[in-house]
């Protein structure tokens, strides 16, 4: 019994000496710890984007849900986003597919939550927001620059500054301005027909495609899609009858 005991000793002293079987326990552990978070991750990568898919209509047309609640639903998606993205795009092919009231009311709900913002008019023959906010629109500063709201919090870069400048140029305007605000809301209601499309989309971290029918969203999202824009949510709006 005893040459018995002895041997298993011996035995075991060898097998923890041997520098194989250690390697291979510390693998085996490795893999526990490793294998798990590597699921994990793989698995929150692979989670799917949710679009909103939300109706911005009358409270007659749709009596179970306000107008309001329909901002509001996007000003969360974009709360929810701002450690990533600051920059806004609000696009559409055409500007009945972007009524004004989405940028503006999204705007003011982000100011309400004590966040910076700086809403940028790219609807260059309309100028709606600074009618919306009621700007003066016959400004001749010799350097265009973005104009407090009576809203805290709340600036806008009017249309009209545009033609006051040679070029566009909306990159520089979002770069410079990301230093100073919590967001860039960029309302770009006729974004395939701008000659700076790719300027436009390219300023912005993220965006909100709005549109009428399917045909519209497949032209927004291949216009997007070769860029580093994410599109974090598709507002369908009602078609007039």
């Amino acid at each position: 019994m005893h040459n018995i005991l002895n041997q298993a000793v011996l035995l075991k002293s060898a097998i923890l000496q041997n520098p194989w079987f250690i390697s291979g326990i510390i693998a085996g552990a490795t893999a526990i710890i490793v294998i798990p978070v590597l699921i994990l991750i793989i698995v929150k990568r692979r989670k799917p984007k949710k679009d909103i898919n939300t109706y911005l209509t009358n409270i007659e047309e749709l009596p179970n849900k306000k107008p309001e609640e329909n901002y509001e639903l996007i000003t969360e998606r974009i709360k929810r986003v701002e450690k990533k993205y600051k920059s806004i795009l609000f696009a559409s092919v055409e500007p009945g597919s972007l009524p004004i009231t989405i940028p503006v009311n999204v705007a003011i709900g982000l100011t309400k939550n004590k966040k910076r913002c700086l809403l940028i008019d790219l609807d260059l023959k309309r100028d709606a927001i600074a009618e919306a906010f009621e700007l003066n629109t016959r400004q001749n500063d010799l350097r265009p620059k973005a104009i407090r709201t009576e809203f805290e919090n709340l600036w806008v870069w009017p249309g009209h500054n545009f033609a006051q400048l040679k070029q566009m140029n909306i990159k520089a305007i979002v770069q410079k301005a990301r230093d100073k605000f919590d967001f860039i809301l960029i309302n770009t209601p006729s974004l395939a027909d701008s000659p700076d499309c790719k300027q436009i989309i390219s300023s912005a971290q993220a965006a909100f495609i709005c549109t009428k029918d399917a045909s519209e969203a497949t032209k927004l999202a291949e216009l997007i899609k070769p860029s580093d824009c994410m599109v974090i949510g598709h507002i369908q709006i009602p078609q007039q009858d």
